[in-house]
């Protein structure tokens, strides 16, 4: 179904401004230094890496790594929710940490269940950062509201992306710069923001960073600030199954 077309896209674009979150693995810091034996030589092996990578997109240079980055490399094989294989990638966030989080977690039962066997120990550690930033555009889209909102079981369907690939397509042939649209995972039915171009942010450097320590086991995934003495916030992978199953990324 041609969910643009249906909604009138066009008339729906308005200027958009928020503030995202953002979830994040810490992999490379602590990856290269198992590579090498001092801090010198790890400074080398980043620069080499560095070299290796993707070039930036025209105008996204002066922008902190962790804003820049995922504009860098394709979408995955199978594309993303609104972004297909051949197609620029997009920035994907929440609207809150929650959604970030509920998000995240789905993922890491992806990465889980993926595994030919699993660990040992029953679990896997692993480090994140949660950060914020601040995105402005003049053409925007809210895709949680009307009339999108009348779409909403083909918006957040957790396998099938052939609706929502069409209708990203589309919004970045009409010139949309960023939009949000409601997740399909967060189970309090919080929101998710997408941007097509490093120019939707409205500031160089991401605020408000925070670290988490994460717990992926078999039946759930829980999510613990490092630096605060708070419950873990946990999330069961019956959160997201479909008739028993873990769906997969379409």
């Amino acid at each position: 179904m041609d969910i643009w077309q249906a909604c009138a896209g066009v008339e729906q674009i308005i200027p958009l401004r928020g503030r995202l979150v953002r979830l994040v693995e810490n992999q490379g810091q602590v990856a290269t230094l198992q590579l090498v034996d001092t801090l010198e030589e790890q400074a080398l092996l980043e620069q080499l890496l560095e070299s290796s990578k993707p070039p930036l997109p025209p105008g996204d240079e002066p922008l902190h790594y962790l804003l820049r980055t995922p504009f860098r490399y394709p979408p995955l094989r199978w594309g993303s929710r609104f972004g297909r294989r051949h197609e620029p990638s997009l920035f994907y966030a929440a609207c809150r940490l929650e959604t970030a989080m509920a998000e995240t977690a789905f993922y890491r039962f992806v990465l889980w269940y993926g595994m030919v066997e699993p660990p040992p120990s029953g679990r896997i550690l692993s480090e994140h950062s949660s950060f914020e930033a601040r995105y402005q555009v003049q053409r925007g889209v809210r895709l949680q509201l009307p009339p999108f909102d009348g779409h909403r079981a083909l918006l957040t369907h957790r396998s099938d992306y052939r609706a929502t690939h069409s209708l990203g397509s589309a919004m970045r042939e009409a010139g949309v710069e960023a939009f949000e649209y409601p997740s399909a995972r967060c189970p309090q039915g919080g929101n998710n923001v997408a941007l097509y171009a490093p120019a939707a942010f409205s500031e160089k450097r991401p605020r408000n960073l925070q670290p988490w320590l994460c717990e992926t086991t078999a039946g759930y995934v829980a999510f613990k600030n490092a630096q605060a003495p708070e419950p873990p916030r946990l999330f069961a992978l019956e959160l997201y199954l479909e008739d028993g199953v873990l769906p997969q990324p379409a």
